[in-house]
């Protein structure tokens, strides 16, 4: 009885746990959606091509995780059908990137991770690996059908999303640094101003009234 409670309550802790990492995974996939898209005034049109190229490099620095995972998404879908055993060794190769992303950022500093194991050498091994498997697979044809979906959608992405949503926080913090220094700087003014005025007032209240 003691170790079918002890039984039942463990896998009531594993199953709130799970259900916990589901319920956080699911509100990380919707800030990062909401980033990505939030509404349609959050895109518009550059005013010349200078200018939308410098917004196009900025945002593919800034969404370079998502058009990432856009294009691995697309990937994987178009594998479905017919080359199922590909798409699953891709995803269990996409796991074994994700932990060790996990663990640069948890052990930043680590040694191991930077010179033994240098994050281009890591993408290089998985680029690698997953035109190996493509290849061997039959499946390039399905990287170019992919390819060919997700990059003018990128591309679309990157040359009209605005900055200004993300940009917002910064100007507004720099707005009110320059707030809290014009504040200061008028204060101090104002404090000069009677320190200034002070022994002029005393003066004139001690000095002696001529007669009239």
């Amino acid at each position: 009885m003691g170790a079918a409670g002890t039984s039942a309550g463990a896998i009531r802790r594993a199953a709130t746990a799970t259900v916990d990492r589901a319920c956080a995974g699911a509100r990380g996939a919707r800030r990062a959606l909401a980033r990505f898209a939030p509404r349609p005034s959050a895109f518009g049109a550059a005013p010349d091509a200078e200018a939308a190229a410098v917004r196009a490099v900025r945002n593919l620095r800034t969404f370079r995780f998502h058009y990432a995972a856009l294009q691995w998404a697309l990937l994987l879908a178009s594998l479905a059908p017919r080359h199922r055993a590909s798409m699953l060794f891709l995803m269990a190769a996409s796991k074994g990137l994700l932990v060790y992303g996990g663990l640069l950022r948890v052990f930043p500093n680590s040694a191991l991770l930077r010179r033994l194991l240098d994050r281009r050498l890591v993408a290089l091994i998985f680029v690698a690996l997953v035109l190996a498997d493509l290849t061997a697979a039959g499946a390039i044809a399905n990287l170019l059908g992919a390819l060919a979906v997700g990059v003018p959608i990128i591309v679309l992405h990157a040359s009209f999303r605005t900055r200004d949503d993300l940009e917002s926080p910064s100007l507004s913090s720099s707005s009110a640094e320059n707030g809290e220094e014009e504040t200061a700087a008028v204060v101090e003014k104002k404090e000069d101003g009677d320190v200034e005025a002070g022994p002029t007032r005393r003066s004139m209240a001690a000095a002696p009234r001529s007669p009239k």
